[in-house]
């Protein structure tokens, strides 16, 4: 791998299966890493408590798996930030809670010490990415880390899923190009050991089995870049509305239940002022 890649990384993800479906094969090869999740990966509102009994235990069953996950990757670790009290965000609700995350992601951040901070790109697909995404450009700057973003999914002009790749990227790489060379893209492949390691970790995440089998056909390559967003970038939006649920509907048809990504990006200017006016997030 180049020598530019981070030996020591802080990966800051939004959700339990994440870090496998961006990094399986990345994790595998790091000598030492710390995967931060943002939420407790349990979405309310889409009838998770009928099928699991309770939105409490659903949340228990997401951490246990996350335990089997890095059973396969003991050289990693992994821990989710949380609110004062202890109780984590939930699954798409990061965005209204930004000041407390960003504190909480800090202070693991300066007990970790990593040498980089990797996190989502601003895609403008899922609420929670592109929150890590703004938290981590935060973070990043107030400690002075290096801060690479990875590609997971969005939706082009049809609505068809994009997956792990750039949406700023050209569709397809120049012919004669090596690995690793389109741009400034980092893209590396994995071994068939390291590919059977990740479906492994994958295969640990049964209560996300459908949206898992989504991604392994492009389960042999991993691809990340030095991050491109800056302040500016998140005054902008990259889509109409996102999918969102505030409590139970009457029936789950959840294409009906969406947020105006204009609320996303006033949250954005909530914490930018916020920040201003606090002396303890100064660098």
């Amino acid at each position: 791998m180049p020598g530019e890649f981070p030996q020591r990384p802080l990966i800051f993800v939004a959700h339990p299966d994440d870090e496998s479906l961006a990094f399986g094969g990345l994790l595998q090869r790091l000598p030492v890493s710390l995967v931060v999740f943002a939420t407790n990966g349990a979405s309310a509102g889409f009838g998770l408590e009928r099928k699991f009994g309770s939105m409490e235990a659903y949340a228990t069953l997401r951490a246990r798996e996350v335990s089997r996950v890095f059973r396969h990757i003991p050289q990693a670790s992994f821990e989710t930030i949380a609110r004062p009290d202890g109780s984590r965000f939930s699954d798409m609700h990061l965005f209204e809670e930004l000041p407390e995350a960003a504190m909480c992601l800090r202070g693991i951040a300066q007990s970790f010490a990593p040498d980089a901070i990797i996190s989502h790109a601003y895609e403008g697909a899922h609420l929670d990415h592109d929150a890590c995404s703004f938290l981590t450009m935060h973070v990043a700057a107030a400690l002075s880390l290096k801060r690479f973003e990875f590609p997971l999914y969005w939706l082009d002009g049809r609505g068809a899923a994009v997956r792990q790749q750039f949406r700023d990227a050209p569709s397809r790489e120049p012919a004669g190009q090596l690995e690793g060379a389109v741009a400034d893209i980092m893209e590396w492949h994995l071994s068939e050991a390291e590919i059977a390691c990740k479906k492994e970790m994958l295969a640990e995440y049964q209560t996300q089995h459908g949206t898992v089998s989504e991604f392994l056909p492009g389960a042999g390559a991993e691809r990340m870049r030095v991050a491109t967003t800056e302040g500016s970038s998140f005054s902008m939006a990259l889509c109409r509305d996102y999918m969102y649920q505030e409590g139970r509907p009457r029936f789950y048809h959840t294409r009906h239940h969406r947020l105006p990504a204009k609320t996303l990006l006033k949250k954005f200017a909530e914490f930018e002022e916020w920040r201003k006016h606090r002396k303890d997030w100064r660098p």
